[in-house]
């Protein structure tokens, strides 16, 4: 609705402050401005009633008029629509302007990381290609008996020597009369024996002539559980060659008993598979060295009737190079001996002697080396030169690998409540 005129100049007033007395009033002529200052609003809104248009809403909208300082150029403006959904944010005139993040330098690019390794067996036919010439095949012919029957018996043979020393077990050849090497071409020669031992197990032949290919006898390797190894051997003497099987190293310092009071220490346990025939033959290694000598497995069943399978054993390379040294320089093994017989010490024994470990002596020889020095029935041995004897394997491993006969040795004896050391001279095994 249009405001009239005098409405418009009584608002007028509305800006005019009312004079107080008479006094003020004279002050306020006194005073041009304030006068010229009511003429002009009054003037303006004349000129704005007089146009009688109506004001826009840009015109009405205060928010939208800026004023321009004294004396700067007009800016021609250009309205742009916002879009409803950006919502501006206002820059503070003091925030400095965001200093730009250098790029990091250009480095070398790493290598690429390499592919993982595939370990690859290497060829087994590659290996056996190569020892087979030194495994050899061999007969033993025992009898005839008085009705002129003769046994045979198979087995296999390994030439350690290049002037024809075969290394094989001593059950091959016990009681031979005969034996009849074939080698890996074909040929059959006669060996002789040049020593053997029943209580390893191993005997040495010699074949004649020389230059042989051979699996030397190295007593410092010693394989690992879990090991390939490759057996190679006349299985069943079958012809055509030799059987060859693949398998692990099970375990390695086992002890079984062999039969005839014969008692096998420190052997390899393997699952390769053994049979008869492949008694003395070689147990190779994937860089093909000889590991052992194979000797023996376990067949049937437990006494409660749970089947045995894939349990082989073989001679280790310390025993084999101990043995076989002293069979083809003296032709016998000199094994140091005491003159005892002795029992692994029960707990029950030990805690009513107050003895934590040890072995019992149980009967001792007459006029032998323990004899000699002094021990009797009832002693419990703890140590030999200075060595902790716990049992009786101790014992047995420890005059095997360790001492010789002649040599004299500090014995420490438990007997009666008391310790005491007793001198022995060991003496040398005898032959059974």
């Amino acid at each position: 609705m249009r405001e009239s005129l005098a409405e418009r100049f009584e608002r007028v007033g509305d800006f005019l402050p009312e004079p107080k007395d008479r006094a003020s009033s004279r002050g306020r002529r006194k005073n041009p401005g304030r006068r010229w200052l009511g003429v002009a609003i009054l003037a303006l809104l004349l000129a704005a009633g007089c146009t009688g248009a109506t004001p826009t809403p840009e015109a009405s909208t205060p928010e939208a008029t800026e004023l321009t300082p004294p004396g700067a150029a007009p800016v021609a403006e250009t309205q742009q629509p916002i879009p409803a959904a950006v919502t501006s944010t206002p820059v503070t005139p003091t925030q400095a302007p965001p200093t730009p993040t250098p790029f990091p330098p250009a480095t070398t690019a790493p290598p690429p990381t390499p592919a993982p390794v595939v370990m690859a067996l290497p060829s087994i036919a590659d290996i056996v290609e190569k020892v087979r010439p030194a495994v050899v095949s061999i007969l033993a012919e025992i009898g005839p008996d008085r009705f002129g029957r003769s046994q045979f018996g198979s087995g296999t043979g390994v030439i350690v020597d290049p002037q024809g020393l075969v290394l094989t077990n001593n059950h091959v050849i016990e009681g031979a009369t005969t034996i009849t090497v074939t080698m890996d071409d074909g040929s059959q020669v006669e060996a002789q024996v040049v020593g053997a031992d029943r209580l390893s197990d191993l005997a040495v032949l010699r074949i004649p002539g020389g230059d042989f290919t051979v699996l030397p006898i190295n007593r410092n390797i010693r394989p690992r559980p879990g090991e390939w190894v490759i057996a190679i051997g006349n299985a069943l003497a079958l012809p055509g060659g030799p059987t060859v099987t693949v398998g692990v190293v099970s375990a390695v310092g086992r002890t079984i008993e062999a039969g005839q009071g014969v008692t096998l220490y420190d052997l390899i346990q393997t699952d390769t598979v053994i049979n008869p025939g492949n008694s003395g033959g070689p147990l190779i290694s994937l860089d093909g060295q000889l590991v052992g000598i194979n000797t023996s497995v376990l067949r049937g069943s437990t006494g409660s009737g749970i089947p045995i399978e894939g349990i082989g054993f073989a001679i280790n390379m310390e025993t084999a190079a101990q043995v076989s040294q002293q069979l083809i320089e003296v032709g016998r093994v000199q094994w140091a001996y005491m003159g005892l017989d002795l029992a692994d010490l029960i707990p029950e024994q030990a805690a009513a002697m107050g003895v934590r470990e040890g072995v019992v002596v149980a009967r001792v020889v007459i006029d032998g080396p323990s004899d000699r020095a002094g021990i009797i029935s009832g002693d419990i041995i703890l140590s030999i030169d200075g060595v902790k004897i716990a049992t009786l394997d101790d014992l047995i491993r420890l005059l095997r690998q360790e001492l010789i006969a002649g040599q004299e040795v500090a014995v420490e004896v438990f007997r009666q409540g008391s310790t005491g050391m007793l001198q022995l001279v060991l003496g040398e095994r005898p032959v059974r």
